[in-house]
């Protein structure tokens, strides 16, 4: 048994199982594009140093949001500019889950469905916001959409990073008018109405692809049964600060939910997946065959065009001048726009070697090289 890339399980299994799944296109590019990453077929660039010494060529990198191998320095980049604009209070972490009830509709209606997820968390959110019972203020907000469990099940949830408090109307810090911010239970029954209300309004108005084998009419049973049960929202213990869940989400904004020390080949197509997981709190495996596996980690490819991760109240874009107010009386600068990371940087943070070995210059990247198969 030994260590498989994820890389190399698509190149070696994928065309025999492309052959027998029906997967939408948008899939097939992302796997098309993780196979490629940093082989001959996507070109290759040199590296040398201000003195004109050689110290490589290198293959290109696919640059997915999908791909294990490219997430490092894209995910470091998304962190930095986000821990610029943190405020520096107290931030709760909520967990909104969808029921795998629902799961089969995700499917079905991915983009949309992830909409309706987002919509329903930003809205429960904002009304508990203004209620002057709990806060009667403009909060911050970021949330960031996992649709995977440990074991790479479907399992649709967002992860949400706030201010313990907000700006009022007069433009000074308001904080939470009870300890907990907000009820748990009230949180729950919004989101879960809310979601009920899109779905169906989705579905009234032909938005909503119904799977095969179901009706619309069944879709509304799902919806009122769900109505009556008890959803998982959950809020995590106050942290101190908002650096540690940016952390946690930024491990995720890119290359998905698993890293490809988690694979190993056991020999007769299948292999052993092995994950921490919640229930247990210790390291668990899953024996599952290639083609099982690869149609898990499928259901997490992103879709095109579609964010992971959204901002609102005093962390939209578009809030900046409100965010600056808040900034102020927290004894915090004006948000100003970071410089980005470049790949030199992010590898000397990482302790790995960007300099010239032949004379100490600063390595940089030179002119793109286009790789040809030889053929004998």
């Amino acid at each position: 048994m030994h260590y498989l890339s994820l890389q190399s399980l698509l190149q070696q299994h994928f065309p025999q199982f492309s052959k027998t799944h029906k997967i939408p296109l948008y899939q097939h590019k992302t796997v098309r594009h993780l196979i490629d990453c940093r082989t001959e077929t996507l070109g290759g660039h040199t590296q040398y140093c201000a003195n004109g010494h050689v110290n490589g060529v290198w293959y290109n990198s696919c640059k997915d949001r999908a791909c294990p191998k490219c997430k490092g320095i894209h995910s470091e980049r998304w962190l930095l500019k986000t821990e610029s604009v943190l405020l520096r209070c107290p931030h709760h972490h909520i967990i909104f889950t969808l029921p795998h009830d629902l799961n089969n509709l995700w499917v079905f209606n991915r983009a949309l469905m992830a909409d309706i997820l987002f919509r329903a968390v930003q809205e429960t959110i904002k009304l508990l916001s203004k209620d002057p019972r709990y806060l009667n203020a403009k909060p911050g907000f970021i949330c960031a959409l996992h649709t995977w469990g440990r074991n790479l099940s479907l399992h649709p949830h967002i992860h949400c990073l706030m201010t313990h408090g907000g700006l009022a109307s007069n433009n000074t810090w308001q904080a939470p008018k009870k300890e907990c911010l907000f009820p748990r239970k009230v949180v729950m029954m919004i989101f879960r109405g809310k979601v009920n209300a899109f779905i169906k309004k989705a579905l009234k108005q032909a938005e909503l692809v119904v799977p095969p084998n179901e009706s619309s009419q069944q879709i509304i049973n799902i919806c009122n049964k769900l109505g009556r049960k008890e959803w998982v929202v959950h809020f995590c213990k106050r942290y101190d600060h908002g650096e540690g869940v940016a952390k946690y989400i930024a491990k995720y904004v890119r290359g998905g939910p698993l890293k490809d020390k988690q694979i190993k080949m056991m020999g007769n197509g299948y292999l052993n997946f092995s994950y921490n997981s919640h229930q247990s709190k210790q390291t668990e495996t899953l024996n599952i065959s290639a083609h099982d596996f690869i149609k898990r980690w499928l259901n997490h490819i992103p879709v095109p065009k579609k964010q992971l991760v959204r901002s609102y109240g005093l962390y939209n874009a578009r809030a900046i001048s409100a965010l600056n107010v808040a900034r102020e009386q927290h004894q915090q600068t004006a948000v100003s726009k970071p410089e980005i990371l470049m790949w030199q940087s992010y590898l000397e943070n990482k302790d790995q070697c960007n300099t010239c070995p032949k004379c100490g210059a600063i390595l940089r990247h030179g002119e793109a090289v286009r790789f040809q198969k030889y053929v004998a």
